[in-house]
């Protein structure tokens, strides 16, 4: 083997080695070095979907967003539009947005559409329009189930409904105690832990009814 090609094997691998080393550093310098995440919206739902409502009666609904990163973040990247009515509040408090609808003045069937600058993913709530007194032919307490301790206090939410499961508002909700040394209700739902024991709260319309059972247990 003679000098010359023993040098040119020398400088072949030198050009090799400087190629897998300069492939390594650019490969390095992208590490780490990734644009800001996109959180893309994946979906949305507006809560209650349904509602009959008097003329110009105001209800209060929730939106929430699920992102790509799988959480509820976003929800300061809704827009919406309504075929009547109009808003008249919205805050974000925590990751969901609260709006207030004020009905329209017209009876009629009108929608509330939710959805992105993209115009996807999208939700709607409906709102029954009338100037008739719906009778109420449900009621619903939230949660239905409450265990706290001694002097904590919480707060049940009565949802009235209509014959087709539509959320009727403005209605007087009256809440009771089974046991008022156990467990204290006031007319707005909140409660108050006394003693330890079980008690249901009962929130009634005319002669509809739900309950909630609350267990108290004693302070640590």
């Amino acid at each position: 083997m003679n000098f010359k090609f023993k040098l040119s094997q020398r400088l072949a691998r030198m050009k090799t080695a400087g190629l897998i080393a300069g492939t390594l550093l650019v490969l390095g310098c992208g590490i780490g070095s990734a644009g800001p995440e996109i959180v893309r919206i994946d979906g949305i739902d507006v809560t209650p979907p349904r509602f009959t409502l008097l003329t110009a009666q105001a209800a209060e609904l929730q939106i929430t967003v699920t992102t790509s990163r799988g959480d509820d973040a976003g929800a300061e990247q809704l827009v919406w539009t309504t075929t009547g009515g109009v808003i008249s509040s919205n805050a974000i408090i925590g990751n969901v947005r609260k709006i207030t609808y004020q009905a329209p003045v017209t009876p009629g069937t009108y929608l509330l559409i939710v959805t992105t600058a993209t115009g996807a993913p999208a939700d709607t709530a409906s709102f029954t329009v009338t100037n008739t007194i719906v009778p109420v032919s449900g009621v619903a307490v939230s949660p239905s189930n409450v265990t706290f301790v001694v002097g904590d206090t919480s707060r049940l939410r009565a949802t009235l409904t209509d014959s087709t499961g539509a959320v009727l508002v403005g209605r007087p909700i009256t809440w009771t105690s089974s046991d008022n040394g156990i467990v204290t209700v006031l007319a707005t739902g909140q409660i108050r832990a006394m003693a330890a024991g079980g008690a249901t709260i009962t929130a009634s319309n005319e002669s509809h009814n739900a309950t909630a059972t609350i267990t108290v247990n004693p302070n640590p």
